[in-house]
């Protein structure tokens, strides 16, 4: 891959725009798009894509196989069932399960500071009655705080949860001034530990509020978000609980043999480029006597979770949500 050395990150991002490309969610013209603005030119795209097992003129597939086209009966009766919010019996165009007004929540208007002083900004849902509530951050994929992950937030409170979450690109202006096409090559140039902090930053505010238990904070992330939740956790970062959906590896996976705190990590089947990490963070994991729980959900592909996209599955996602919440309400107790 030869002129230059890419960040982890980065080949995350990498790999996520070719699968993108190779189940028909976006076209060849995109995908050189995106990656040419990572490379440079568009001789390094066509240079780096074979090297990444990428053949942008091999014809490709239809749609992922894993889209919801329809609710099905088990959908719907997960959520006609399930006291809180969950994912929808059905794949969204807006991603709103949650409406910003609905009676059960309060939004709460923040301003998170990075360690430079920077304006974060900050979206942040707690339960409408008076209480003091366990905090859970919620980290973004790799397109930003768009209405979708907002919706997570909102869904976080309805289950008995102050949620916040931050855009990581808020200093360029997030997802409302960012290209959509340029977003991730953005975000994946940033480094690991300056992402970390701004994280950080966000849980300090969250935990400040006088409606949030300073000492039960959960974090759950998704795809590139579920990165920085792995990450959260080796760094010894102040949370009793995580739930990576997801996510890639960290790159110190042996400090997860001395973490104090409760993993529940969500993979799908189909995902193997991330779900074949799994083996070798279970056996950090068991060193640490920390609980912790592990679940391949099947049939289903990377992003399954997320129901404005073309892999969302409304069964999958539904009981990922459901067992990511109960186990904050466990171990945030």
């Amino acid at each position: 891959m030869a002129d230059r050395e890419w960040t982890d990150l980065e080949l995350y991002v990498l790999q996520e725009h070719i699968e993108d490309f190779q189940d028909g969610i976006i076209s060849r013209r995109e995908l050189l798009r995106r990656v040419t603005y990572m490379t440079g030119s568009l001789a390094a795209t066509m240079a780096l894509l074979p090297a990444l097992g990428c053949n942008v003129d091999q014809p490709r597939g239809g749609a992922p196989s894993t889209a919801t086209a329809a609710p099905s009966p088990a959908a719907l009766a997960t959520a006609a069932a399930t006291p809180y919010a969950t994912p929808p019996a059905a794949r969204s165009a807006d991603g709103v399960t949650v409406r910003p007004d609905d009676p059960r929540i309060a939004l709460v208007q923040v301003d998170v500071k990075g360690p430079d002083g920077a304006s974060l900004g900050g979206y942040l849902a707690r339960p409408k009655a008076e209480g003091r509530y366990p905090g859970v951050l919620v980290v973004q994929e790799n397109r930003g705080v768009t209405p979708h992950i907002q919706d997570v937030v909102r869904r976080a409170a309805t289950a008995g949860f102050a949620a916040i979450t931050i855009d990581l690109l808020a200093r360029d202006g997030g997802v409302d001034k960012v290209d959509p096409s340029q977003y991730s090559a953005k975000l994946s140039a940033r480094q690991p530990d300056a992402l970390g902090a701004d994280l950080r930053a966000a849980l300090d505010t969250l935990r400040a509020q006088s409606f949030v238990r300073a000492d039960s904070l959960g974090a759950v992330g998704f795809c590139f978000g579920g990165g920085l939740v792995w990450n959260l956790v080796t760094a010894g970062a102040p949370l009793k609980a995580a739930a990576p959906f997801y996510g890639p590896a960290p790159q110190n996976a042996p400090a997860l043999a001395a973490t104090k705190i409760a993993v529940h990590a969500v993979y799908a089947e189909l995902d193997t480029r991330i779900t074949g990490s799994k083996d070798a963070l279970e056996a950090e994991l068991k060193k640490s006597g920390t609980p912790y729980q592990i679940t391949v959900y099947p049939g289903v592909n990377h992003a399954f979770h997320n129901d404005t996209g073309e892999r969302y599955n409304a069964d999958q996602s539904q009981k990922a949500w459901i067992s990511t919440v109960e186990w904050f309400r466990k171990h945030l107790a």
